[in-house]
């Protein structure tokens, strides 16, 4: 009889937590925790809902027109307006559509895409099948290794293959490429004159453009490079005795390749020596200063870059100037970083990593934190599928309104001027305005509330108390 009576009152008390436990905050949102079992939320106002069940496992967030659900580690699916994003099984698969693009990956396995290629082209792959179709509408397609033809990819206008390596040729523009048991024989007719049996030897020539040669590859070789611009290029190398790089304004030459190398770079009046490479390097000209004492110290200085490093990644500071982005990326204690970018319009980004401590991100309006940060991977995907089990410690801030959840939602937070709130799952909540404030056990069980002069105490989820 006494199990019985416990029984009833504590799914009594557990149907009141259930009914009365969704409220409504002062900033009008409606409110249901029972994590990490059952979370909900939704703000009318702001047009924003969230619904989370199991704790990290599956949540379905509303913003506008945006809406993100997530069944985690397995998939996520964003979707805003027309746009479509989604990943699963990361990192191995991902859609992408919008904007008239569209991606489709399952890597190693099976890929579409629309955006990478050819205005009006397409490809697919579902191993070992493939197909697709050119900008001009040609189709092509395949069964790899077995036999296939393929339009506008690898740099080529078209090629075929059959049993490959066995047999493969290929045509850009007016040369005629041909392999049999790639990489081993090679040739190519029209505009390249090449043939190659590869490693033993070979020539590639492209007349007017460039000229191979090599023995052994790649321990002799011989290169002419961009004859049809006017900085041609020539490399001679029997390795690793000796190699010799020449263009119409630099010469660079090393002996016990890659130890000992001296570079002259006229334009700015360039030297540098490597004594032996990577322990000793120094380089000197008009504008640039380079020092490395491998690993103890590194410096380079230049118009546009600078990087000084102690003890390799002990600390490593490089900074680096575009027309339109300045920035500094700082590498402290081998794996923590600290990175600050600002634009011409003086915008700035900052990310800051104290590893395996934590993470933070922010830009004007907007800023990220969480903790622990134990792997090196800033992804969405990453953050939406693995994050929600990985960080115990989760904030976000949008303006002045920050937001927050520790322990997988056991604990929640939200704070902006003159508001506050926070909530022990369905234990205990805390909310304070500038005008009052009400305090909350069992989602209700007991409430005390103050507004101005006047008290209030509520029990056992009636909507009157005691009040003076």
């Amino acid at each position: 009889m006494g199990r019985r009576l416990l029984t009833i009152i504590c799914l009594a008390l557990l149907t009141g937590v259930v009914l009365a436990g969704c409220t409504t905050t002062s900033r009008g949102e409606r409110r249901l925790n029972l994590s990490p079992l059952l979370f909900y939320s939704n703000n009318p106002e702001t047009d924003e809902g969230q619904l989370e069940v199991l704790g990290p496992l599956f949540s379905r967030e509303r913003a506008g027109e945006a809406t993100l659900t997530t069944l985690a580690p397995f998939f996520y699916y964003l979707t805003q307006g027309y746009d479509v994003e989604a990943e699963f099984l990361y990192p191995f698969g991902q859609y992408k559509t919008g904007g008239g693009h569209s991606r489709f990956n399952l890597i190693p396995l099976s890929s579409f895409r629309r955006d990478t290629l050819p205005a009006g082209a397409s490809s697919w792959q579902f191993f070992p099948f493939y197909g697709g179709r050119s900008s001009t509408g040609a189709r092509y397609g395949g069964v790899f290794p077995l036999y296939g033809t393929y339009q506008e990819r690898f740099g080529r206008d078209r090629g075929n293959f059959f049993l490959w390596p066995l047999y493969s040729s290929s045509v850009t523009g007016e040369a005629y490429r041909y392999g049999i048991l790639w990489p081993f024989f090679y040739y190519a007719t029209g505009s390249e004159q090449s043939f190659a049996f590869w490693p033993l030897g070979g020539k590639m020539i492209t007349p007017g453009q460039a000229e191979k040669y090599y023995a052994l590859w790649p321990l002799i070789h011989s290169q002419r490079l961009g004859l049809d611009t006017d900085k041609p290029r020539t490399v001679k190398a029997v390795l690793p005795f000796y190699a010799k790089e020449t263009t119409p304004s630099s010469t660079k030459k090393t002996i016990l390749f890659p130890f000992f190398t001296y570079y002259h770079q006229d334009q700015g009046n360039y030297t540098q020596w490597d004594t032996p490479w990577p322990f000793i390097v120094r380089g000197d000209g008009d504008n640039f200063r380079l020092r490395n004492y491998f690993p103890f110290y590194y410096s380079r200085q230049g118009p546009d870059q600078t990087r000084l490093a102690i003890f390799w990644w002990l600390f490593d500071q490089r900074t680096q100037t575009w027309d339109d982005l300045w920035e500094q990326n700082t590498r402290y204690l081998f794996l923590s970083s600290y990175v600050v970018e600002i634009d011409k319009a003086g915008t700035w980004k900052e990310r800051h990593r104290i590893w395996p401590l934590a993470f933070s991100a922010s830009q004007p309006g907007w800023s990220h934190f969480h903790a622990p940060e134990i792997l090196f991977i800033q992804s969405p995907g990453f953050d939406r599928l693995f994050g929600p089990y990985v960080y115990l410690w989760n904030q976000n801030r949008r303006g002045t309104f920050q937001q927050g959840k520790a322990f997988w939602g056991l604990y929640r937070w939200q704070a902006d001027q003159d508001y506050r709130l926070w909530e022990l799952s369905f234990l205990a909540s805390r909310e304070s305005t500038a005008t009052g404030s009400s305090f909350r056990l069992l989602s209700g069980l007991v409430t005390w509330e103050r507004e101005g002069q006047y008290r209030r105490l509520k029990l056992f989820y009636l909507p009157k108390g005691f009040s003076w």
